[in-house]
């Protein structure tokens, strides 16, 4: 049997492997291909915690990705290719004010959540038709990828509704009143006297307890005359850091898994009019984890003509582009593939001949890959510097408001669970830039 017919033996098991946990999958490091979707497959080890106890599981992980098809390439899209390395630095923005409440006590806090993602890209093949075939590979190399939180203006307040706090009122009256007439029964007046003060007493706390519900620190210690200790905000700052830090944990990982390394993207047309399909691997031949792929999907070699589809366009012209073709601009704010058009319109140029654009509002929603919208953002509104040259994008810039409750964590751009509880909705800022990659010594 030769070593084509092997694969595709192995290929088929694949599937039944995929559909049968209970299957025994081939030794670690066997690769193998799906030959219905043509993808190569590895076998890897993965590690788990569980009582205390680590186990080791093996599992296919993927050593290619397909992204979605893209829609057709213009006829002249590969001549607005950049001519040498460029490097694409990408800067999310989310800020605003909200509460976390839990255990009685509501945390509330101004926040700025930040990622920042900077690669480097240069094509290293560049090959077109006169039909419109087109075979073009990319090497994006991340060099950076953060993310951090920083928090001001900390306060706390009692909340009440985060405790039984009207269950233990009532059962506490109700027992008062059933003792005293059980005490008035066993002719005890004195003692139902002093249980009716019991009840008095968890009268008038319950009493000052709801009027200082929802009031600050400062609001409650004031409440009772007492001047506000100069170390309240430092506490109440510190707590809500760990609240903080607790969620971050399981985010930051994900988003630095992909930084320092270096990924091949082939990006293949058929022929004029057909969708262009995108596909992904690692230059060093591991596996491409799901953090690392959220990341990497929103790499789009042809922003360029997807942002300014007609580089013979005027000034005061103005044309529709799909959210998803431009998607690199804001991918790291939402789950899944983004939905929308946004309106762009060609307005002065510069004095140096650059193109300035404008960018209306509209808004973009967020599609996982089951399908379900996870993230809705509006953008209000936007600019950005085109290079005249090649009609080549230099800087982009948007900002917007999105509602932080329906993003999910999991994913490695998401909001994380801290942020998605602060109540309201958020302040969003992008920025995405292109220079050229500084030259290095040979």
């Amino acid at each position: 049997m030769n070593k084509n017919a092997i694969i595709a033996v192995l290929g088929l098991a694949v599937v039944a492997t995929l559909s049968k946990a209970d299957s025994k999958l081939p030794p670690v490091g066997t690769k193998v291909v799906d030959p219905k979707s043509g993808i190569e497959y590895v076998v890897v080890e993965v590690p788990s915690i569980l009582d205390g106890t680590t186990n080791i599981t093996t599992e296919f992980a993927p050593l290619t990705r397909r992204g979605p098809k893209r829609r057709p390439l213009e006829p002249e899209a590969t001549k607005r290719l950049h001519d040498g390395p460029v490097i694409v630095s990408s800067l999310f923005e989310a800020s605003g004010r909200g509460d976390w409440a839990g255990n009685g006590a509501e945390f509330r806090g101004s926040y700025l959540y930040t990622i920042a993602v900077t690669g480097r890209s240069e094509v290293v093949t560049c090959e077109t038709s006169n039909d419109g075939r087109v075979h073009v590979v990319e090497h994006r190399t991340f060099l950076s990828s953060r993310d951090n939180i920083s928090l001001s203006k900390v306060d706390v307040a009692l909340a009440l509704d985060t405790l039984p706090v009207d269950q233990v009122h009532d059962w506490t009256i109700q027992g008062c009143g059933i003792v005293i007439t059980i005490a008035q029964y066993c002719g005890r007046p004195d003692f139902a006297g002093g249980v009716a003060l019991v009840g008095a007493a968890v009268e008038s706390w319950y009493r000052v307890l709801k009027e200082i519900d929802g009031i600050s620190v400062r609001g409650v210690l004031g409440y009772f005359g007492v001047e506000v200790p100069d170390n309240v905000d430092k506490w109440a700052s510190k707590q809500l850091q760990k609240i903080a830090k607790r969620e971050l944990d399981a985010v930051h990982g994900c988003i630095q898994s992909i930084e320092g390394k270096s990924f091949e993207i082939t990006y293949e047309q058929e022929a004029s009019g057909k969708p262009l399909d995108v596909s992904y691997r690692n230059v060093d031949g591991s596996p491409i984890s799901e953090a690392e792929w959220e990341i990497l999907r929103q790499a789009n070699l042809f922003l360029d003509q997807n942002m300014v589809p007609n580089a013979r366009c005027r000034v005061g012209d103005s044309w529709k582009v799909w959210a998803d073709e431009v998607q690199e601009l804001f991918g790291v704010a939402g789950d899944g593939r983004a939905e929308g058009q946004i309106l762009v319109t060609r307005t002065d140029n510069r004095p140096n001949g650059d193109w300035t654009l404008k960018l209306s509002g509209t808004e973009v929603s967020f599609r996982d890959d089951h399908g379900t919208v996870s993230g809705k953002m509006q953008i209000k509104d936007g600019n950005g510097l085109v290079d005249a040259g090649k009609a080549s994008v230099k800087t982009l810039h948007a900002t917007a408001t999105g509602s932080l409750g329906v993003l999910n964590k999991k994913r490695h751009a998401m909001f994380f669970d801290f942020v998605k509880r602060l109540r309201g909705e958020a302040n969003l800022r992008f920025t995405l830039a292109v220079d050229p990659a500084p030259k290095t010594a040979k």
